[in-house]
């Protein structure tokens, strides 16, 4: 099998594991997410060891399930943020090897792959969530189309040599009118969808947002040495290579949320 067809393949099978999620509800989605979340953690600690930067499990692991906790019993993820900054501290206070340098990649690891999905889970719409895909499915595949076919001036060549300005400025483009018509289409049946001027600059950010997450994680790759996170998704790679945009763009749905 070819890696196209094992993209393809692993593509389809995402789409319908995506689909009966969406249709099990609300804690599907938040417990899918804490599976996410966990898997997340293992692949940034594979790659940042081989820096030797050695991210603190427990500490990730306990605000993983303590943030899960909040979202699957609708609790404002503030107290799971406080909750993990005071544990994290405290730990780095007592334990003799846990240095400023692991303490804080271990801070900035818990809001990358625990905190800003887990936003995401705790909105109570699913239309709502599913915008986040909309976006980020939308943004990335007319980025490569755009930029495979029209693209000649190089995005960030040091940290992603194949993205264009071009097909940035197209996913971007394309996502926003996508995303407009998702919305439009759900305000025929429910009126509570209201685009403005507000919400269309929402998504616009939020489609720039991804793109950044995409950036972040390739950047991630290249001073760890690393081509992919994992080899879970066949022809994908890991969770992080999938998701990297969509961490990214929950904090601005989540925005989104509260504005349309």
């Amino acid at each position: 099998m070819t890696d196209l067809q094992k993209r393809v393949s692993t593509g389809i099978v995402g789409i319908g594991l995506l689909i009966l999620i969406f249709y099990l509800g609300l804690n599907a989605i938040k417990f899918s997410i804490f599976i996410l979340t966990l898997e997340s953690i293992r692949e940034l600690y594979n790659a940042l060891i081989k820096k030797g930067i050695k991210l603190y499990l427990p500490s990730l692991l306990l605000g993983a399930l303590v943030t899960f906790l909040c979202s699957i019993f609708d609790k404002n993820l503030t107290f799971a943020l406080v909750f993990y900054f005071i544990f994290n501290s405290s730990l780095y206070v007592i334990l003799e090897d846990y240095n400023l340098s692991n303490y804080s990649f271990t801070s900035m690891a818990y809001f990358y792959t625990v905190f800003f999905l887990n936003l995401l889970g705790s909105l109570d719409d699913i239309y709502i969530i599913i915008s986040a895909f909309v976006i980020a499915f939308t943004t990335d595949t007319f980025a490569y189309f755009v930029g495979s076919t029209f693209g000649k001036h190089k995005l960030i060549e040091r940290v992603s040599p194949n993205k264009s300005i071009e097909g940035a400025v197209g996913g971007t483009f394309f996502a926003l009118i996508l995303t407009a018509v998702y919305f439009t289409l759900l305000n025929k049946y429910n009126f509570i969808y209201d685009l403005n001027l507000v919400v269309i600059i929402i998504i616009l950010l939020t489609s720039i947002a991804g793109q950044f997450g995409d950036l972040f994680a390739s950047k991630i790759k290249r001073f760890t040495g690393i081509k992919d996170y994992a080899q879970i998704l066949p022809g994908h790679g890991g969770i992080l290579d999938r998701f990297d945009s969509l961490i990214f763009i929950s904090p601005f749905v989540y925005i989104l949320y509260h504005f349309i």
